[in-house]
């Protein structure tokens, strides 16, 4: 039986068996948070929305801005963080291998040199970083100028995070679990309809009738406020 297939009892020794549960579920939500905000990302950009006049989608840009920005700081806490009082999927990798039971380590250092991030992750990483760092956390001002605009896509992030999962699915062993903060199977032997995709459904389909309705709504809340 390979270590995927055993509970992280009978491979981590019973000193840190409750911390590891607690920081794994720590990265598991972290997770969750980056692939939920990639897939409405996704779902947006895949949409009918996009062909909406620039002056009529203001409101789905500012989304997926700040869906891009959202997951560039939590994918950077994740992985790349350097502050000692910081907790990346690197740190929890080295932990569970200090406090790995002697008989399991050279299977899993085997294990982790397969999920090594390759060169094209890691350089989308240290652009990803440097977006962090001199753009978003800060704003970058030197000899005079701002730095040029670091362009960074979609599927570029949905590569790093689709890496990020599979050196966590090693660190997980025969845990269980969805990383997505949607519910996952079936209703009425149906996917679960997510929530972006009926918004989107009905934003797509309303009728200027319709249209106009929403618009006098807005029109009559603001002049009831003032």
């Amino acid at each position: 039986m390979n270590l995927s297939e055993k509970k992280p009892e009978d491979v981590i020794k019973p000193e840190f068996l409750g911390k590891y549960r607690e920081l794994h579920e720590d990265i598991w939500f972290r997770l969750s948070h980056i692939n939920t905000t990639i897939i409405i990302l996704e779902k947006i950009l895949q949409s009918p929305l996009q062909f909406f006049q620039q002056s009529e989608t203001i409101f789905w840009r500012t989304v997926c801005w700040n869906s891009v920005w959202a997951s560039i700081v939590l994918i950077h806490a994740l992985t790349n963080d350097k502050p000692k009082y910081t907790y990346t999927l690197r740190r929890f990798k080295n932990d569970i291998l200090k406090w790995l039971k002697d008989s399991k380590k050279e299977e899993f250092s085997q294990i982790l040199e397969k999920h090594e991030f390759d060169q094209t992750t890691n350089t989308i990483m240290e652009k990803i970083s440097q977006i962090r760092h001199k753009e978003l956390a800060h704003r970058e001002f030197k000899n005079n100028c701002f730095p040029n605009p670091r362009g960074i896509t979609v599927s570029e992030i949905r590569r790093v995070y689709n890496d990020i999962k599979k050196l966590f699915d090693a660190c997980s062993f025969g845990i269980e679990y969805d990383t997505t903060l949607y519910p996952t199977g079936t209703c009425g032997g149906k996917p679960i309809e997510k929530d972006i995709d009926k918004i989107i459904y009905i934003l797509c389909n309303l009728t200027e009738e319709e249209i106009k309705i929403v618009e006098n709504s807005g029109k009559n809340n603001t002049d009831n406020r003032g």
